[in-house]
């Protein structure tokens, strides 16, 4: 939720958000221990997508932030996961565009009241990805393998 509300408000995500998952993710696994060949899993997910979320960065597709997210929401799912997550993210993302999309064309700006309602709606290029984000990974999580087993469903 920090992850949202940051990008939403300054389209900035912090880096200590993406580091407390990291952390997050490093206290929880020996809760759902799922073993070595699971756990190598999870850190192969995240390390792919930190790999792509750099050359999305790379390529302006992405911001920083929201790049460093994507590895580190990642880094709690097993391939397994993975589709759910990609399809979540995409909807919200799709959605989110689209939003801003008309909001850009139809909006007045001057009935816009805050700073940053302001900045998302005139900057052209930019788009809040860590709200698609946010919201592919809360949607996953109750149905993870991380969660299932946390959880004792598993």
């Amino acid at each position: 939720m920090a992850a949202s509300w940051t990008d939403l408000t300054s389209m900035t995500i912090p880096n200590w958000i993406s580091l407390v998952l990291i952390a997050g993710f490093f206290v929880v696994i020996p809760f759902a221990w799922p073993g070595w060949a699971e756990f190598g899993t999870h850190l192969l997910v995240g390390l792919m997508f930190f790999a792509i979320g750099v050359g999305m960065f790379a390529m302006g597709w992405m911001g920083g932030g929201d790049a460093k997210l994507l590895a580190a929401t990642s880094l709690w799912w097993v391939w397994a996961d993975l589709p759910y997550y990609l399809f979540y993210t995409a909807i919200a993302g799709g959605i989110l565009a689209l939003f801003l999309l008309i909001g850009r064309k139809y909006l007045p700006v001057r009935i816009l009241t805050t700073d940053w309602m302001h900045r998302m709606f005139k900057d052209e290029k930019r788009m809040p990805y860590g709200l698609a984000l946010a919201f592919g990974a809360l949607v996953t999580l109750p149905k993870s393998q991380i969660y299932l087993n946390a959880a004792g469903l598993a």
